[in-house]
């Protein structure tokens, strides 16, 4: 597929996402589409800001978009217009070593992000066993924690503690194999493998590796022997005391579609969660990355931004991001007044996110791994009624909505809901796996 046609053809379904059109006027119009390999879509933003507003604040709904055009999982990928010539030139390379060599150095390989380092990791209560674990790791691959398994909701620092590993190690150890890969992006590779019989290829790379990182495990799928495969690279892998990292939104017992071996084998080295920031660390945090963005901030605007976003760092930073954004563009000096205008924006002003149809439809569709647009869909499959079902279910129980109200949000009649609500609840008093699918789902709901 052409990236710059469907590009342009989604820019107006984008800037409706979006909402604010100074938002996408200002970081997602200038974007240039760069190319469309392997579910990789790549744009290009003029600056640093653009990328970090657009990854911090417009990347889930963009993939969505995206998503819904092509019929296939999408990941965003935003690297700024001078970097255009680098990426290019590094894609022609993979294309030219793909012909002559293994999976090693397959272009889809993801390469571990530089700037994720224990020096810019801000450790506070939140986060304080799973960093000094990880440090040990770092510091003893394979020798003490291993597996090490790192969970927590989104947007808390468990991939930055990860690729943290992977780069010390990298330093430490340059002719370590080092190896990070999403779980969405194994399993691809390894249904590509099956169809293109390079099973030996696949099977080289990761059971070849001295550290192994494997980051969101929740979305395992047991498809086509997959967990039978990630089964023996695991078992391979720690016989032979090599370091293997997971992370995940939930603890090992938690992950419902994984088969019970595997979990097993998750929870044999040291599991440590991570946990929304409290109030010193949050502004530890906003101070460290206004540091690193050399961003001349007053720690009075910084100190009203902790106190106001509680929910993770990603969004803290964003916040961040947004207040300089609005300095910059409206040629404004950056107090108080400017920061709460953009802080209210975000949040309402007593300070309390209310749980909207929007929002517990991306849980939802996050959690099963389908898309909002693939929910409000006609589609009868099951894989797609019961993320339906249980988002109308949870419309009715979380918010005020009536079952019209509801009816009207997902395009569906009254007594369309009222039965969707009736069969979950039918299953909540007999099935254990959808109470604790629909349990993960509202705590995670209720911690925004």
């Amino acid at each position: 597929m052409d990236c710059t046609k469907i590009w342009a053809e989604l820019q107006d379904a984008i800037k409706t996402a979006v909402e604010a059109e100074v938002s996408y006027t200002v970081h997602i119009k200038p974007a240039k589409a760069v190319s469309f390999e392997d579910s990789v879509f790549t744009i290009a933003v003029p600056s640093s800001i653009n990328r970090n507003m657009i990854e911090f604040r417009f990347k889930n709904k963009i993939e969505s978009i995206l998503e819904a055009y092509t019929g296939q999982k999408i990941s965003l990928h935003i690297i700024l217009e001078d970097e255009i010539g680098q990426f290019m030139g590094n894609n022609e390379e993979s294309d030219e070593t793909d012909n002559s060599e293994s999976l090693h150095t397959h272009k889809r390989e993801l390469s571990i992000n530089e700037k994720y380092t224990f020096e810019n990791f801000v450790i506070g209560s939140s986060n304080e066993y799973a960093a000094s674990a990880a440090i040990s790791t770092s510091e003893n691959p394979g020798r003490i924690y291993n597996p090490l398994f790192l969970y927590g909701n989104s947007g808390l620092g468990k991939t930055h503690l990860m690729c943290a590993i992977g780069n010390k190690i990298k330093k430490e150890h340059p002719d370590y194999k080092v190896v990070y890969i999403t779980t969405e992006n194994f399993t691809t590779e390894f249904v590509e493998c099956i169809k293109n019989y390079k099973m030996d290829e696949f099977r080289k790379k990761y059971r070849t590796a001295d550290v192994l990182l494997v980051d969101d495990v929740q979305f395992l799928q047991n498809r086509d022997g997959f967990q039978e495969e990630f089964f023996h690279t695991f078992n391979d892998l720690h016989s032979m005391n090599k370091q293997i990292v997971l992370t995940s939104d939930r603890m090992p017992q938690e992950l419902v579609k994984v088969e019970e071996r595997l979990i097993t084998r998750f929870s044999q080295g040291l599991t440590f969660d991570i946990t929304v920031p409290d109030y010193d660390t949050r502004l530890a945090i906003l101070r460290k990355k206004a540091e690193l963005n050399n961003y001349r901030v007053g720690d009075d605007i910084l100190q009203y931004i902790a106190d106001r976003i509680k929910s993770n760092v990603r969004e803290l930073e964003g916040a961040l991001l947004k207040v300089i954004s609005i300095g910059q563009l409206s040629h404004k000096e950056i107090d108080i007044d400017l920061t709460k205008f953009a802080i209210d924006s975000i949040l309402p002003k007593d300070g309390i996110v209310k749980i909207t149809p929007d929002k517990i439809m991306d849980k939802v569709s996050t959690f099963y791994n389908v898309t909002k647009e693939e929910i409000m869909g006609k589609s009868k499959v099951n894989s797609l009624v019961v993320p339906r079902q249980v988002a109308m279910y949870l419309c009715s129980k979380l918010t005020d909505m009536n079952a019209g109200m509801i009816g009207k949000t997902f395009s569906k009649d009254r007594t369309t809901v009222l039965h969707s609500v009736e069969k979950i609840e039918r299953y909540l008093t007999s099935d254990k796996t959808m109470k604790t699918n629909i349990d993960y789902i509202i705590k995670d709901l209720q911690s925004l």
